[in-house]
């Protein structure tokens, strides 16, 4: 009998119970924090959509300038070459692989203009 009044003095009291004090969130959140997230979520994939579509762009006018240069490039190599026609088309016969793969094809009848037939 004399034990009981016996108190612990590193564990203190408690004023309330423990179940009191831990505070539980809720399961779900309320209909007006879910439609607040789902706009800001709207937003942010609008705002990321617009920027893939700058860049998409931006790639696009770039892939278009290079074929143009290329294309440009091209026609003027063609422009400044010096070529033989060949009129005489047994000579073609008597070419080895290595002549053969040098010759091109090649459009005459324009008006000063000398365009690959494909």
């Amino acid at each position: 009998a004399r034990l009981m009044g016996k108190t612990r003095r590193w564990k203190g009291v408690h004023p309330t119970r423990a179940s009191g004090t831990t505070a539980v969130r809720q399961l779900r959140d309320s209909w007006e924090r879910r439609m607040v997230d789902r706009a800001e979520r709207a937003a942010v994939q609008a705002a990321q959509h617009e920027m893939n579509e700058q860049i998409r762009n931006y790639k696009q006018g770039l892939r278009e300038r290079r074929l143009a240069k290329e294309k440009k490039k091209e026609e003027n190599k063609l422009k400044g070459q010096q070529y033989q026609v060949i009129t005489n088309t047994s000579k073609l016969k008597k070419m080895n692989k290595k002549q053969l793969r040098l010759i091109r094809k090649m459009d005459t009848t324009a008006a000063n203009t000398i365009k690959p037939t494909a």
